[in-house]
Formats: structure tokens, C-alpha cells, sequence
């Protein structure tokens, strides 16, 4: 593993777009407001992102549900002519509890399967729906070819699934909750006692949370988890710059890929 004189930084940014908001529309509702939401990350949010992040020489692994990719191949592609890294997050959406095996399978092979038509790359780093795995989802991932998984939250640090104590070619890039966006500004007018938080309410958190890692935890990593149509507002992506520009000012700190952090672990 990426150890000694290099601090890992993986950037994940989720490309849903409509796909989270579909999840919560019966199927005989319209709600066109409520889908506008996820309309915002396309329209407005993804080009002033992928332009900070070339600016600040930030590689990042985007996250894209398929049928984002197939109603929005475009977007896909420009992520990836920025040389960044794409990743399956799914086909739909949807959580894969309570899902059949052979249901779950169709989905994860959709998800990969649409990425591969529009980049002509299949991707191996995948992300779950809800972070959470079925009985199913670790041998499904292995079936599929899936080389890095960004769902547990056990660890501040790398590591790669085992089974009886025998390692598996799946590495997992553990996340936390409060280093994603979704806590700080996820809202959609219906959630009790919840609002929109300032973005140097996430600010103040990530950085300290950074610094510590950096500082106190040798063999951590930092792992960012942001949605374009969240983070992709122009008062929070002043925010962000400001907190690539910290982790910047750090030495031994490197971005990497997904991919190019998971290949560095034995």
C-alpha cells in the first residue's frame, strides 16, 4: 500500500442527476420540480466543477448511475476526456436490499454495461446505491470483475476483502458520512427538522478532519464523497476550491483515482 512520504486523497463525486430523486417518486406521480433537483447537476453544476478541478490538478473517480450515463452519455463523456476515472454506481439507483440475487445481478451488469458503451472502458470501482451490501453484493462484485469497492465504513485506511482468511481481488476505499456532502446540504423540502447547512459548516469539518488524518493516522488515507448537483452551486464550489487549496498546501498529500490508490494495495 501507498505508504511513507505519500498522504492518498481520493475525490468520489456522484453523477446521479435524476436517478435519486426517482427513488422517491411513486409510479404514478409526476414531479417534475422535485426531478429539476437532479436536472441542476447537468445544466449548471458539472462544467464549473470539472473546470476547478483541472485548475487545481485534482483527478477524481466519478460515480455515474447508468441510467444517468444513457440519458446523458455527453456528461460522461467530457468527465472522462478530463482524464478522469469512471465508476459504476449502479444502474438505477436502488438499493440492492431487498432485491433478489438475480435482480441485483442484472442491475450491477446494466450499470457496468452502460459505462462500457459510451467510454469504451469497463469500469472495475463501484459504488452501491445506499452504502450497503446484500448477502449477495460481495460475490456478485467478484463475478462482475469489480476490483474496488467505495461503500464500508469500518477503517480510516485501505484494505482488501477477505473470506476465511484468504485475500480477495476486491479492495476496499472505506467513506464516512460526514466527510460527503449529503449531510451538510441534501434537502428536499420534505425532510423534518432538517435544512441546508453553510458551506463552511462542511468546510470546518472536513479540514479538521483531514488534518488529523494527515497528522496523527500513518497508513490513512482521505476519501471525499460529493454529488455535483449538491456541491455544483456556485457558493459551494468557492468552498471547495478553498479546501483543495488546503489539502494542496500539505506536502505529502497526492490525489489519486480509485483505481490508482486500490492498485497499491497488496
Amino acid at each position: 500500500m501507498t505508504t511513507g512520504d505519500t498522504f492518498p486523497v481520493v475525490v468520489g463525486i456522484c453523477l446521479d442527476a435524476e436517478a435519486i430523486w426517482l427513488n422517491k417518486i411513486g409510479a404514478d406521480e409526476r414531479r417534475p420540480i422535485m426531478l429539476s433537483n437532479g436536472t441542476y447537476a447537468i445544466r449548471e453544476g458539472l462544467a464549473p466543477l470539472l473546470d476547478l478541478l483541472t485548475d487545481r490538478e485534482v483527478a477524481a473517480t466519478f460515480y455515474v448511475p447508468g441510467i444517468t450515463a444513457d440519458r446523458y452519455p455527453d456528461a460522461v463523456r467530457s468527465i472522462a476526456a478530463r482524464g478522469h476515472e469512471i465508476a459504476s454506481h449502479t444502474y438505477d439507483h436502488r438499493s440492492a436490499l431487498g432485491r433478489t440475487r438475480e435482480a441485483e445481478r442484472a442491475d450491477l451488469l446494466a450499470g457496468i454495461d452502460a459505462l462500457e458503451r459510451i467510454t469504451g472502458t469497463r469500469p472495475t470501482t463501484w459504488r452501491s446505491a445506499s452504502w450497503e451490501f446484500s448477502d449477495h453484493t460481495l460475490d456478485l462484485l467478484l463475478e462482475a470483475g469489480v476490483t474496488c469497492s467505495a461503500n464500508y465504513h469500518d477503517t480510516a485506511r485501505p484494505y482488501r476483502h477477505r473470506r476465511d482468511g484468504v485475500a480477495l481481488p476486491l479492495v476496499e476505499l472505506p467513506v464516512q458520512w460526514f466527510l460527503a456532502d449529503a449531510p451538510y446540504f441534501l434537502y428536499d423540502g420534505a425532510l423534518p427538522g432538517r435544512i441546508p447547512r453553510a458551506a463552511a459548516d462542511a468546510h470546518a469539518v472536513w479540514a479538521e478532519e483531514f488534518i488529523a488524518l494527515y497528522e496523527d493516522r500513518p497508513g490513512a488515507f482521505f476519501h471525499l464523497t460529493l454529488h455535483v448537483q449538491l456541491i455544483g452551486h456556485a457558493g459551494r464550489l468557492r468552498m471547495l476550491a478553498r479546501f483543495l487549496d488546503l489539502i494542496r498546501e500539505h506536502g505529502r498529500a497526492r490525489f489519486m483515482t480509485a483505481a490508482e490508490l486500490a492498485a497499491t494495495v497488496p
